[in-house]
C-alpha cells in the first residue's frame, strides 16, 4: 500500500472513532458547512396588470435584508422582508403581457420560479384621467392666475375629469420648488426665497393623477401629467427699484422726459398717468435746474398691493386703474432759471404701479409736501 493511502485510511479510522473530529472530516475546508440556499416557492396573486402597481407576496427560503426581487426582468419596489421566507414587493410596469419569472436575489445567489408571474394588459376600455385646467390663487385680492411672489404661500388648483372614477377617488402627486402641502386635487405651495435676486422667473408646478381599476379580477393603473408654469416675482423689489429710479432720473435735469419716465406704462389709466407725469418733467425743465448732487430719495416699504384697479393714495386722492403703491421720502433743492433763486422741497412722493405683460411698470406720480425759501425760510404746501 503506498503512504497516500495509508494516510487515507489512518483519517478515515480516526472520523469514525473520535466523533469530535467528525465536523472536520466533511470537508478539506477549513471555512466551515455553507449557508442556506435562496429558494422561490410561490407568488400570490400570481397575475397583476402590465402597468404595474399590483403587491405580490412570495413565499421560499433564504431570504436576507439584502434581498432584491426582479418580476420578468424588471425589477420590482418597496421590497419588505418578513423573515427569511416571505418578501413582498410592488410590481413595475411591463409592456408586454404573458409569463414572466421571478427572481429573488440574497447573500449573492439568485432563485428563479420560472413563469411565476403573468401580465395582463387593461382592455382598453378604461379612459384615464384628463387634466384640463390649471389655476393660482394668491394671498391677494384679484392677484392674477400664474402669479406669486417669493416667499408667498399660493394655492394651485388642478381641474381634473374621469369617466369612471370621481375625482375624489384618483391619486393625485404633486412636485415642485418649495414647500407642497397637497390635499387632492389642490396643492398649497409657499414659494421659495430661492428665486430673490433672479426674478422673474418661471417654477414649474407638476401633477400626475393616477386611477386605479380592476377587469376581470386584475387591478389595473394608468396615469395622466401635466404642468402648471407660475412666473415669480419679487415685487416689493422690482416696484421699489423701478420707483427710486424714476425719482433719481427725475431729480437729474440732464435727464430728458422719456428717460424720466422709461418704466411708465402707456396703458395704464388710459395713458392719463404718464401724460400727466411727462407735462410735470417738461415743466420742471423749464423753468428749473436741479441741484441733483443734493436729491435724496428714501423708500418708504412696504409696497401694498389691491389688483383690483381701483387705486391707493392718501388725503382722498385718487391714482386710478392701479394694482400697487409705494411711497418714497424725497428731498429736492432747485435754482429757478428766470431770476436764479432757490428752493427746497421735503416730503413725501406716492408711485402707483400696474402689473402688465409680466412686468411691473408705473403708473400715476403724486407729490405731497412742502417748499421751503432759504433766504426768507417761507414755507409753504405743494401738492402735484
Amino acid at each position: 500500500m503506498s503512504q497516500l493511502g495509508f494516510r487515507s485510511l489512518l483519517r478515515l479510522a480516526l472520523c469514525l472513532l473520535v466523533p469530535v473530529l467528525a465536523a472536520a472530516c466533511g470537508s478539506d475546508s477549513p471555512s466551515g458547512p455553507s449557508s442556506s440556499s435562496v429558494k422561490v416557492t410561490t407568488v400570490s396573486p400570481s397575475t397583476g396588470s402590465t402597468t404595474g402597481g399590483n403587491t405580490v407576496t412570495i413565499t421560499g427560503a433564504g431570504f436576507g435584508s439584502d434581498t432584491t426581487v426582479t418580476i420578468g426582468g424588471v425589477s420590482a419596489t418597496n421590497v419588505v422582508v418578513s423573515g427569511t421566507s416571505t418578501v413582498t414587493a410592488t410590481t413595475a410596469a411591463r409592456p408586454t403581457p404573458g409569463a414572466a419569472d421571478v427572481s429573488v436575489t440574497s447573500g449573492g445567489k439568485t432563485s428563479t420560479l420560472s413563469g411565476g408571474f403573468t401580465f395582463v394588459a387593461p382592455s382598453g376600455a378604461n379612459r384615464p384621467p384628463a387634466i384640463t385646467a390649471f389655476r393660482s390663487i394668491g394671498s391677494r385680492n384679484n392677484q392674477p392666475s400664474g402669479f406669486a411672489d417669493i416667499d408667498e404661500t399660493v394655492q394651485v388648483v388642478a381641474s381634473v375629469a374621469d369617466s369612471e372614477t370621481s375625482p375624489s377617488s384618483l391619486e393625485y402627486a404633486w412636485s415642485g420648488p418649495g414647500t407642497l402641502t397637497p390635499s387632492g386635487s389642490t396643492l398649497t405651495w409657499k414659494v421659495p426665497s430661492s428665486f430673490a435676486g433672479g426674478t422673474p422667473a418661471t417654477a414649474t408646478i407638476g401633477l400626475t393623477v393616477t386611477e386605479k381599476f380592476t377587469e376581470s379580477g386584475v387591478q389595473h393603473q394608468q396615469s395622466t401629467s401635466g404642468s402648471f408654469p407660475v412666473r415669480v416675482h419679487d415685487s416689493q423689489k422690482e416696484i421699489m427699484d423701478a420707483g427710486e429710479d424714476f425719482l433719481l432720473l427725475f431729480s437729474d435735469s440732464s435727464k430728458t422726459t422719456d428717460q424720466v419716465l422709461h418704466n411708465f406704462s402707456t396703458t395704464c389709466d388710459n395713458g392719463k398717468g404718464r401724460t400727466n407725469e411727462a407735462s410735470d418733467t417738461d415743466q420742471n425743465r423749464r423753468l428749473f435746474i436741479q441741484n441733483f448732487a443734493a436729491a435724496r430719495v428714501a423708500r418708504r416699504p412696504p409696497v401694498t398691493f389691491n389688483f383690483v384697479r381701483g387705486g391707493c393714495f392718501p388725503s382722498g386722492r385718487q391714482q386710478p386703474n392701479t394694482d400697487a403703491c409705494s411711497a418714497y421720502t424725497v428731498h429736492w433743492e432747485v435754482t429757478y432759471k428766470s431770476d436764479g433763486r432757490r428752493e427746497t422741497a421735503d416730503g413725501i412722493d406716492y408711485v402707483s404701479a400696474v402689473f402688465e405683460n409680466d412686468r411691473w411698470l408705473l403708473c400715476h406720480s403724486d407729490f405731497i409736501g412742502s417748499v421751503t425759501n432759504p433766504l426768507t425760510g417761507a414755507v409753504r404746501a405743494l401738492t402735484w
